[in-house]
């Protein structure tokens, strides 16, 4: 995957590219967040990130797209709802990760093969629709 275009889809995610054995990662910290753990406060990018990860598919023009998100209760069937429009994403998990978090927090795996542009802009309008600016 060229330097170029994995710059391109951090932009349209408004996330840092970073290229690592032909794949690019994408990740976006959520500074809107003050979460605590056993009631620590904590920035960890364990905690507080979202992820994704484009790997090209030999003989493709398509990638695998993979991601993962950190939401708010309230936030997870708004971004669901706008997701939920795109046949080709599918929704492979959402749970928790932490015991004792506040504010609850709810983590969301997304995943699908196809343009890499087209998986990143719509999850950039899915989150834009249910308020994650």
């Amino acid at each position: 995957m060229s330097k170029d275009l994995c710059k391109e889809l951090a932009r349209i995610l408004k996330g840092e590219a970073e290229q690592k054995n032909n794949m690019c990662m994408v990740t976006r910290a959520r500074t809107d967040l003050k979460p605590t753990i056993l009631g620590q406060t904590t920035q960890s990018e364990m905690v507080i990130s979202f992820e994704y990860s484009f790997e090209p598919i030999p003989n493709k023009s398509e990638t695998l797209n993979l991601a993962e998100f950190v939401f708010l209760q309230e936030e997870v069937n708004p971004f669901l709802k706008a997701i939920s429009r795109n046949d080709q994403i599918k929704v492979s998990a959402i749970h928790n990760h932490w015991l004792f978090d506040e504010p609850r927090l709810i983590y969301m795996h997304l995943e699908s093969i196809q343009s890499p542009i087209r998986f990143a802009k719509e999850i950039a309008d899915a989150l834009k629709k249910a308020g994650i600016k």
